[in-house]
């Protein structure tokens, strides 16, 4: 009996093993007007998350990878391109067959969409393409995809169809948004199959319900809290209301399917533009790793191609700096062993929150809510054309300054982080002018080693 209940208990892992959580929404129901996708990424075999900026047949674009040494993977998991189209996915389970999950063919579907597509038209020509290939194809996925026109919808997909589902319609999405995770409406087995990611598709929705309440959508404030959100859409259990006294107040919590888990890899929120604004101010909210325990960087495509060194995938190791320390904070958190095992589904909560609020994720929230700040800042500035190159690569060196000192605090028990106050050391500007004393005007400065954003 033990050993059936041990088999069991590997099968359900197993099924959950690439389970997402997804959200689009129109700019009909966002604070700014700007739609946005978003992805919480689950991926058992694919934690060490990487970004690349890559080139394909017609575009430029930024996407996130697995783990891997060749110079262009063959698999994109989310990403945006230079015409501002951006896709993303959920595994949707038992869409060909009540017993198959395979996806194999969705990562090298994205790929080839960032490379050509500018439009979700475009992409839903690509597919209608893909899928009538003599070669067989494998999906069973939910694609989301937007593009600089303001469009944006779902694609519930099989390895022979698909359902479209816009966002922009009413009569489909009377809230303006849409939630998927693991499973597809559309499905021909949908009343015969474990809906698997209920959990977390009640969770998301609650979260859209009980913050935006007034019908607008922060698209910051979502991608900053739903990849961290720590209730359970099915046992209607928030974490947050029984929290421990201090860090060492070991509390054995269960810690299975929520929205962030043990096998969450990286989160991003891919927002696009204004009715004329310039398709290249679309932007990635990223966090590469354990969302937990890694934070949001906003990441454009620039004709420098330049990108945080923390972020991208790095020459000799082929890895995220970010993510491998994000991993890192992860097993400071799952501590719970079992037979000498980590313990997936089980955490020492107060190693993330608690109420001296030294936990890990109340130290990664505080930094993401200042790196969201002056991210914020930086990225207005470039669509009303007052920043550059220049600015987004002293942006992005700052904070690579600023993960590597959060990381090391953070690691040692360190909980506050002064990012921006003043001292009496010399400002310098990019162009290295000296100020003896804080620069009055607006603009990213180095002070005592550091880059700060002066508003």
């Amino acid at each position: 009996m033990k050993r059936f209940i041990l088999i069991l208990s590997l099968l359900l892992t197993i099924v959950e093993a690439w389970a997402c959580t997804a959200v689009i929404a129109s700019g009909k129901v966002t604070a700014d007007g700007r739609p946005f996708i978003f992805k919480n990424r689950d991926a058992s075999d694919g934690t060490n998350n990487s970004l690349l900026m890559l080139q394909g047949t017609k575009f430029q674009y930024v996407g996130v990878v697995n783990y891997s040494t060749s110079s262009s993977p063959a698999s994109i998991w989310y990403g945006h391109n230079e015409a501002g189209f951006a896709i993303l996915n959920t595994l949707s389970y038992y869409f060909n067959s009540p017993t198959s999950k395979a996806n194999t063919s969705a990562g090298a579907l994205m790929k080839k969409a960032l490379g050509q597509c500018a439009t979700v038209d475009e992409f839903e020509t690509l597919l209608q393409q893909t899928q009538a290939q003599s070669t067989p194809v494998t999906l069973s996925t939910n694609f989301a995809v937007m593009d600089s026109l303001g469009n944006v919808a779902f694609f519930e997909t099989s390895n022979t169809s698909y359902t479209k589902f816009d966002a922009n319609d009413e009569t489909i999405a009377p809230n303006g948004y849409l939630v998927r995770t693991n499973y597809s409406f559309t499905s021909p087995y949908y009343d015969v199959t474990n809906h698997v990611g209920e959990q977390r598709y009640k969770a998301a929705c609650k979260y859209l319900e009980d913050t935006f309440d007034d019908g607008k959508i922060d698209a910051l404030q979502l991608a900053h809290e739903l990849p961290r959100y720590l209730y359970h859409g099915e046992r209607e259990v928030n974490l947050w209301d029984d929290i421990p006294n201090d860090i060492d107040d070991v509390t054995n919590t269960y810690f299975s399917n929520f929205i962030p888990r043990y096998t969450s890899a990286s989160a991003a929120l891919m927002q696009g533009i204004l009715e004329g604004e310039n398709p290249a101010n679309t932007v990635s909210w990223i966090a590469i790793g354990w969302p937990c325990g890694s934070f949001t960087v906003p990441i454009v495509i620039r004709p420098s191609k330049v990108l945080p060194a923390v972020v991208k995938r790095a020459n000799g190791t082929h890895k995220s700096e970010m993510c491998t320390n994000a991993l890192e904070l992860k097993n400071r958190v799952f501590t719970i062993y079992h037979d000498g095992t980590q313990s997936t589904d089980s955490i020492d909560l107060a190693k993330l929150i608690n109420k001296e609020e030294t936990g890990i994720l109340q130290k990664v929230m505080a930094a993401d809510a200042q790196v969201g700040e002056l991210g914020t800042t930086l990225i207005n500035q470039l669509r009303e054309g007052t920043a550059g190159d220049t600015e987004v690569a002293a942006f992005y060196n700052w904070v690579d300054d600023f993960w590597r000192e959060f990381f090391n605090e953070a690691t040692s028990a360190i909980s506050t982080i002064n990012v921006d106050s003043y001292n009496d050391y010399n400002y310098y500007s990019i162009d290295g002018i000296c100020y003896p004393t804080k620069p009055t005007s607006p603009g990213i400065y180095i002070n005592n080693n550091h880059k700060v954003l002066i508003k």
